[in-house]
């Protein structure tokens, strides 16, 4: 089985938030082999504390190394200008159908965000690099990222996506699904989820 984890698992070990035993305990079942844990590139691309987005995929690295999980699989994103970092990204050779699967998954996870990111900036500025980094894009950035977390995920054909953020991922799950996304759990829920889904006996 492969698990996903995104950057609300970092948060939740770097503040010692109450899944955060959760969290370590898969890496540590990584480790001994029962079943992958990777992280998803995406995450370089997550806002900061001061609502902007990082300035390098040096910052991903330094937390990364900081939890001392530099020897997990990365999940690459696809490369978006200006919101993916070139050596964290892969090419995507079918255009068309990459915005079609983008929109239907922002449809699913993000309805009440408009995709546009020109439609949360003020009148007359332009979409530049800049503006793309701006707190005027916060919100629209965190939904971007979510999608592009699920677009990666699913792409990358990973088993279960793992989460705290319940009210993008797991109260969407149904619509999810549909797309690809079939299994979304938060780390405390894995075990049994796996237990369920395979039919093993995963010590909880």
């Amino acid at each position: 089985m492969k698990l996903t984890l995104d950057w609300n698992c970092v948060i939740e070990v770097e503040e010692q938030r109450s899944q955060a035993f959760a969290v370590m305990d898969l890496i540590d079942r990584h480790r001994k082999g029962q079943f992958e844990v990777a992280l998803l590139a995406a995450s370089a691309s997550e806002n900061n504390r001061f609502r902007r987005l990082p300035e390098s995929a040096a910052i991903f690295n330094e937390r990364v190394e900081a939890l001392g999980w530099e020897d997990l699989p990365l999940i690459l994103v696809p490369g978006i200008f200006g919101l993916s970092y070139f050596d964290r990204s892969f090419f995507v050779d079918d255009g068309e159908k990459f915005k079609d699967d983008m929109a239907k998954l922002w449809l699913a996870i993000a309805p009440n965000v408009k995709s546009d990111p020109c439609c949360h900036l003020p009148t007359g500025v332009n979409l530049t690099d800049e503006a793309i980094q701006s707190k005027d894009l916060a919100k629209w950035r965190n939904a971007w990222c979510d999608v592009i977390s699920a677009y990666s995920h699913i792409h990358a054909k990973r088993d279960v996506f793992v989460t705290r953020n319940t009210s993008d991922f797991q109260k969407n799950s149904e619509a999810l699904g549909k797309l690809g996304m079939e299994y979304i759990f938060e780390p405390a829920d894995v075990l049994e989820g796996l237990n369920a889904i395979t039919g093993k006996a995963y010590d909880i």
